[in-house]
């Protein structure tokens, strides 16, 4: 919850009607609506995921929003950024964003920042803030943004996209974790362009608006914070998955495991940049499993690793094939899996 100075804040007469299904709410009354009317949130990013935030925090009461995005609007964007249209085209995103948030909700003010997000800037600006969220669309920005947010104490919401499916966290909250903690530099994700990945349109709006929603909850200090977990959330087959994010992790690594017919219990983690060595290590014998899906274990893996995806893992001839080829080996080791999802906002 943030703990804004009501006694200076009062919410006028047209305010009482426009939010009145907001103050006979029992987790947000008079004193929410002020906390809302009192928070400033910081949106990196005026695409696919920022447009719906955009809308809906400017539409139920936040008093101040900074937008910061250096695109102009294409005809592209038309068919997922919901703030703009034919007419926009051409026009700097937050300059159309700022004059659309107006005529939502003219008590709301907006600060805009037509530039990129830089190491050099991100400090002047994010520190005016109280919750970020990152609509951003590359490595790079989020990097930034983490940094930032972990520095000054902010709250770093995260959301992204591509082709069918989405996910969001929320970083940073409470000493929880962080955007690097998951997805560390030595990942080396590699960029891919909009063009190249394509979206479903309807999909930013989704978590997009997830993404607003865990912003009203931390102002009010109701519900449960995403903090610790992912959501993953599928278009083709409607379904959202709450996934657990594990226990903070420095670098992309391998578990080291005792293999035992029902449970399996991890024993140390090493660095993946250790493994080659292992692996040349005579006295070594290693069953190395990668969990990840199929498909992006076709796309790159660790030479001399097996694919047994984590949704079979638990399978009853998975446990038997385990078990029988590790009676000769020393070492047994998983590939612990990451989603990362290069956004097309």
């Amino acid at each position: 919850m943030l703990n804004p100075q009501l006694n200076y804040t009062d919410l006028l007469n047209n305010e009482y009607k426009r939010y009145g299904r907001h103050l006979i709410l029992k987790n947000i009354g008079i004193n929410g609506q002020k906390r809302l009317k009192n928070a400033k949130i910081l949106l990196i990013g005026a695409g696919g995921l920022g447009c719906p935030a955009i809308i809906y925090l400017a539409s139920c009461g936040i008093g101040y929003l900074g937008i910061i995005d250096h695109d102009q609007i294409e005809e592209s964007n038309l068919h997922r950024q919901i703030l703009y249209n034919q007419t926009d085209i051409n026009e700097f995103k937050v300059k159309s964003a700022k004059r659309k948030i107006h005529e939502i909700n003219s008590l709301c003010k907006v600060n805009i920042y037509p530039y990129r997000l830089t190491y050099n800037n991100s400090i002047d600006i994010i520190k005016n803030y109280d919750i970020i969220i990152d609509a951003s669309d590359n490595y790079d920005t989020r990097y930034i943004i983490d940094f930032t947010c972990y520095k000054l104490h902010k709250i770093h919401i995260y959301g992204a996209i591509q082709n069918f499916e989405g996910q969001m966290s929320v970083f940073n909250y409470k000493n929880g974790p962080r955007y690097i903690d998951i997805y560390p530099k030595s990942l080396n994700l590699k960029e891919q362009k909009c063009n190249e990945l394509g979206v479903l349109g309807i999909l930013p709006g989704i978590i997009g608006i997830l993404q607003a929603t865990e912003v009203i909850k931390i102002i009010l200090g109701i519900g449960q914070i995403l903090s610790g977990y992912f959501i993953i959330y599928n278009a083709l087959n409607m379904s959202f998955k709450k996934v657990k994010i594990p226990h903070i992790i420095k670098q992309y690594y391998l578990q080291n495991t005792n293999i035992h017919p029902k449970t399996i219990k991890i024993k140390k983690t090493i660095p993946i940049l250790n493994l080659n060595e292992l692996i040349n290590q005579k006295q070594y014998k290693l069953l190395l499993i990668d969990v990840r899906q199929n498909i992006e274990f076709q796309n790159s893996h660790i030479r001399n690793s097996i694919n047994i995806p984590l949704k079979k893992f638990k399978q009853k001839n998975t446990i038997e094939f385990i078990k029988n080829n590790c009676l000769h080996k020393k070492n047994y080791y998983l590939l612990q899996p990451r989603i990362s999802f290069n956004t097309c906002i």
